[in-house]
Formats: C-alpha cells, structure tokens, sequence
C-alpha cells in the first residue's frame, strides 16, 4: 500500500518539473530566439515479476517488470527553427538553419540565436577617430572569424547569406557560427548558451533583416499544461485513495 503512495507521490514531482517547464515556456513565448525546455525522466528503481506455482516457488516463467516511479533527468532543449519575421532592420539577423551566434561576454564566449544585433563603441581607430562593433542587446561584442565584429566608422551594413559582413561594401569580417548537441548546451538566463564540449563551425544560412521567433507555441503549452494539471490531480486522488484504503486496514486491525 505504501508502495503505491510512493509510486503515485514520484509522478505528482514529475508533472510539477513538467508544469514548471512549460510556464517558463509560456513566459518566453515573445522571446526572440528561445528554445523551449523539454524535461525528460527515468524510472526509479525497477524489479523482475515471475510467476509463483502452487508450492509458492518462483517458476521460470517472467512476467514482466514492475517500476515503482520515475525520477527526474535532465532538461533537454528543443532546437527546432522558429518561424522568422521579416523586420526590415539591417542589424536584425535570423540564423536559418542549424547553429548560434558567438557573443564574448565577461563570463567567456556565449552562444545564442538572438539576432538582435546594435552597435556599441569600440576602441578607437589608428587614427583616432571613433569605431563601433556589433553587438547583441546587452552590449556583448558579437564574434566574427577575426574576433568582435568592428564596423570600423559605421556605414550602410550588409550581411550576406554566408555571413559575411560588408561595410559601404567593404568586407569586414564574416559571422562566426557553431554548432553543439542539445544535450551539452546549458541555459544561462538572458537567452544565453554555454556549453559543456567543445562547440565545432557550422556552414548556414543566415538571413539580414529577419528576426527568428520563439519555437515556443503558446496555444499547445497551454493545452499541455491542461493535461499535466489533470494528471496531478489524478495522481494526488490516487494517494488520498490508498491513504484511505490504509487507514481503514490498521483501524479494523487494530479492532479485531
């Protein structure tokens, strides 16, 4: 009996994990670039049933394996390319394939699809005169294959399909852009990536004026957070059950 209760308490933890996944979700449904949580299980503790013959030894014959709950995992992320809006902006940049941009934040190299790109003030030409780099939206130099993006002066910016950038179509640099599993890739807030290997180069195509929208649906989160609510409740009306059926068993014990 207690093992039910245990067994039903392990799926009510895993629908809470699932329930906050989904309203950190929901909550960046807006966000540009945001790749949605996915929290994955594994069962807890696992053993072999036989069947018993009349003597009450174990016959030879399995009958299946009994779990006794799940645990959780991990969170995994789920890569799937959002739709991109077209914004019209020379500095918004969508990736559309496979891959993140590379931003160099106080923390190390990040990784992100956010293509919100500005341009901040960089370090002054050798010639004195002022220059700017590319950046994401927190002032983080954006990196290109020879290290932060510099517009030099600024001008009319082109960014090709390959990624290289163009100022008053002079080639500057060119986006760099990598790759790595889902699984070695860690949120770290502000819809930034870090990762836990090694990241490798990736050929893509990337898209000027575009933004890359959240893989995030709010209607089927919401639909999932329905059904996740209604298995909670059946998994705590199961334990109120067995708890019932429990305390009932020791007070008719405890008469006889």
């Amino acid at each position: 009996m207690q093992r039910g209760i245990y067994t039903a308490a392990t799926g009510m933890l895993a629908h809470q994990y699932v329930q906050d996944a989904i309203a950190g979700n929901i909550a960046n449904a807006s966000t540009v670039g945001y790749k949605q949580d996915i929290p994955t299980f594994k069962s807890f503790q696992e053993i072999a049933m036989h069947r018993l013959d009349g003597a009450g030894a174990r016959s030879s014959r399995p009958v299946g394996n009994m779990v006794f709950g799940v645990e959780f995992d991990e969170t995994s992320l789920d890569l799937t390319v959002g739709s991109l809006e077209h914004t019209r902006n020379p500095l918004d940049v969508a990736i559309a394939g496979p891959g993140f941009f590379v931003v160099q934040t106080p923390r190390g190299e990040r990784y992100t699809r956010n293509g919100q790109f500005q341009t901040v003030p960089g370090a002054p030409g050798p010639d004195g005169k002022k220059t700017a780099v590319l950046a994401d939206g927190s002032g983080n130099p954006v990196m290109g294959q020879k290290g932060p993006i510099n517009l030099g002066a600024g001008g009319n910016v082109l960014i090709d399909q390959t990624g290289r950038v163009f100022v008053n179509n002079q080639e500057v640099d060119r986006l760099r852009l990598v790759d790595a599993p889902a699984r070695a890739l860690v949120k770290e807030g502000g819809n930034l990536l870090s990762a836990r290997q090694p990241v490798a180069p990736v050929n893509t195509r990337v898209q000027q004026g575009y933004l890359e929208q959240s893989n995030v649906s709010a209607i089927s989160a919401m639909v999932q957070m329905i059904t996740v609510q209604r298995a909670y409740e059946s998994a705590q009306r199961a334990i109120s059950a067995q708890d019932d059926s429990l305390g009932r068993l020791i007070n008719e014990v405890g008469r006889g």
